[in-house]
């Protein structure tokens, strides 16, 4: 082989590797180009996911929100309601003492007086009935007890022993019932909307 012909072989070796390192070069880059497809695609589709579980997570967020404050107005309504009903029994009870009634709280409290003076505190106007009772219930009693007249009528009787006062009026009677009245009138007036809070069911 010839000067010339050795030249000529190296020049087609060369161009033959030129040849081959281009074409591995452009398969690289097309392996390249097609793994960022990918990692792009897949990138999307994660931010796709992501933004939708955002999406159901917030709307869900806002669900559990509005139902709270549904319950929360809800919740101030009834009670809203129960306490114009307490106002309402209150206020009702001043006028529904008589002197029937207070015969029959004072039955029901001079057991609890002892030997000791006492006072009994009346509705204006029901002194000389609530004498009557006492004599007929106790003399001895009576004899130890002074009435008075409260400014304003409540309904029901107080009396008081030394420092301990036993309170019979109708408002102090309808503040110790009030609790379990509260739930079972809860129960009655919102039985679609769930058990009250205070009750025990």
């Amino acid at each position: 082989m010839g000067y010339g012909d050795l030249l000529r072989v190296l020049a087609e070796e060369a161009e033959r590797e030129g040849r081959e390192v281009r074409a591995a070069a452009e398969r690289e880059a097309a392996r390249v180009l097609e793994e960022a497809r990918g990692a792009t695609a897949a990138a999307r589709d994660a931010l796709v996911t992501r933004a939708a579980a955002d999406a159901a997570e917030a709307a869900r967020a806002r669900g559990e929100a509005l139902g709270r404050e549904r319950e929360r107005v809800s919740l101030v309504a009834r009670r809203e309601a129960l306490e114009a009903l307490h106002r309402a029994a209150a206020g009702a009870l001043g006028g529904a003492g008589d002197a029937a009634l207070d015969a029959r709280l004072l039955a029901e409290l001079l057991p609890e007086v002892g030997d000791a003076p006492f006072e009994v505190e009346v509705d204006p106007g029901a002194a000389e009935a609530c004498r009557a009772a006492l004599a007929r219930l106790d003399p001895a009693a009576a004899a130890r007890a002074t009435v008075r007249e409260a400014p304003a009528p409540r309904g029901g009787v107080r009396v008081r022993v030394g420092r301990r006062e036993l309170d019979d009026t109708l408002p102090a009677r309808l503040e110790r019932l009030w609790p379990e009245a509260e739930a079972e009138l809860a129960a009655m007036l919102f039985a679609e909307a769930g058990a009250w809070p205070g009750s025990t069911d």
